[in-house]
């Protein structure tokens, strides 16, 4: 891969002001809200920048690994031939991830999920029981091991990578609770709808305000990411809710439009070599990675300074 001008310069000012690597969350309790989406091409326009990725499907329903699949099939010579031997449920059990990871293209790997990855709930209750806060005495160590599962098993793999972004199932829940707890920062995405909104508020109240005061959680609100914005004045209007409850600074500057194209991803795996998924890449895509960058730029140079 041969990288521009512009992306040495962004990785290495990147590089100089972050000196760790960064597990990253895209988050909302409701559906529907372009989660796996934005996973998918921030990913792709970071590796594609020169950033090393590492992608981890901590959905069953494992539709990012399905694009990561098709995008190493799209860019792979016609007789090399991949198999996938175990995926996320069998690394957990076997207490190593890195045997999991897979390369998709040049600085871009994901560690796959499958449907079976639906018993990781019962697979923590196996291990460390259950509890109910309130009523059980041992809530806090129970839930503590249990939330902590995926946090410890990324750690020996994070350091070969600028960049840990993990997808998730729209619900509150052991998955999300794990990937928000093994996260550095959190991107709060939603649909602009109003319904979608709430999903934010939920979540921060009800998942991250928890993990945080409870469980010494270390992640932070990297930003609130409005998605499939319309032309519609409901749209605006949401939008402008969420200036409205979490202040202008906090929104990304660069709100995701509706874009069709984006559809056809599932089917075809990520590339450019359209003139829409060109378009696309471009204009929409391109300017929230380098929006993503700044983010993390002033969040990581103020951490830094306080550690």
């Amino acid at each position: 891969m041969e990288l521009s001008q512009e992306n040495l310069r962004i990785v290495f000012e990147y590089r100089n002001v972050v000196r760790r690597p960064l597990t990253i969350t895209v988050a909302n309790s409701k559906g529907g809200v372009g989660k796996t989406t934005i996973i998918r091409y921030l990913s792709y326009v970071l590796a594609n920048m020169g950033f090393k990725v590492l992608v981890v499907d901590a959905d069953p329903q494992s539709n990012t690994t399905k694009t990561m699949l098709l995008t190493k099939n799209y860019h792979s010579k016609d007789d090399d031939i991949f198999i996938i031997e175990k995926t996320m449920l069998a690394g957990i059990v076997e207490r190593d991830l890195k045997q999991l990871v897979l390369p998709i293209i040049e600085n871009l790997d994901c560690i796959p999920s499958h449907i079976d990855f639906k018993n990781f709930p019962k697979y923590l209750t196996k291990l460390y029981g259950d509890a109910i806060e309130g009523i059980d005495a041992d809530y806090i160590e129970v839930e503590k091991n249990r939330i902590s599962v995926l946090k410890d098993l990324l750690e020996p793999v994070k350091p070969d990578y600028d960049f840990v972004l993990i997808d998730t199932p729209p619900t509150m829940s052991d998955f999300t609770r794990n990937a928000a707890y093994a996260s550095d920062y959190i991107i709060m995405a939603f649909q602009t709808q109003s319904d979608s909104l709430d999903g934010v508020e939920d979540y921060i109240s009800e998942e991250v305000t928890p993990l945080v005061e409870k469980f010494d959680c270390k992640t932070e609100i990297v930003g609130i990411l409005p998605n499939q914005l319309s032309k519609g004045s409901i749209d605006r209007q949401v939008v402008n809710d969420a200036i409205e409850k979490f202040g202008d600074q906090n929104l990304f500057d660069n709100i995701l439009p509706h874009v069709k194209r984006v559809q056809t991803t599932p089917r075809t795996g990520l590339n450019t070599d359209t003139y829409w998924d060109k378009l696309a890449y471009e204009e929409v895509f391109v300017p929230l990675a380098k929006d993503f960058i700044h983010r993390i730029k002033l969040f990581e140079g103020e951490n830094y300074h306080d550690r």
